[in-house]
């Protein structure tokens, strides 16, 4: 189940955490534990499954996910008490109005986005470069992946988007 290209229902896992606590210390936690993406024609889809339970404690959160590619596309989902009170949408650092227009937003137990194509401007891009950030409280809590950012290839050997020449 651990890889970027094995499919299991149409979800490509692309990070995988083996269980909630970390080895080396004690007192440090993991919330997120897969991350999953996957491409329709004209959206892009991201699945976040956190541990059973793990996101209970923490009430307020948000879950910040940049999607880098000719621009970068932060999408924010605020959550209280394990329901999803808002989404906003950024691209290239400028607050996108009406975001349901552009990508939607749903959350019970997993969050699920999916972002619209023309949201994100892949002429000339032969990746997307995808993270995940969960904050409590103004700070980041837990990040998938641990090393910052997944690169997700474009074109149709990677049952992705086809890659696009640039202008």
């Amino acid at each position: 189940m651990e890889g970027n290209r094995l499919i299991l229902n149409g979800w490509a896992p692309a990070s995988t955490r083996r269980n909630g606590e970390a080895a080396r210390c004690m007192v440090e936690f993991f919330h997120l534990r897969e991350l999953h993406y996957g491409f329709e024609e004209d959206r892009f889809c991201l699945r976040l499954d956190p541990f059973p339970d793990a996101l209970t404690e923490l009430g307020k959160l948000e879950f910040r996910i940049t999607i880098q590619a000719a621009d970068e596309v932060l999408i924010v989902a605020k959550l209280d008490g394990g329901k999803l009170l808002e989404f906003s949408i950024e691209q290239a650092r400028i607050c996108l109005l009406g975001p349901a227009q552009a990508a939607e937003v749903a959350f019970d137990r997993i969050l699920e986005v999916a972002v619209k194509k023309e949201i994100i401007q892949t002429r000339g891009v032969h990746k997307l470069r995808v993270g995940v950030a969960l904050w409590h409280e103004g700070l980041p809590v837990d990040v998938l992946p641990a090393e910052g950012y997944l690169d997700v290839n474009l074109g149709e050997e990677n049952s992705a988007w086809p890659i696009e020449p640039p202008i």
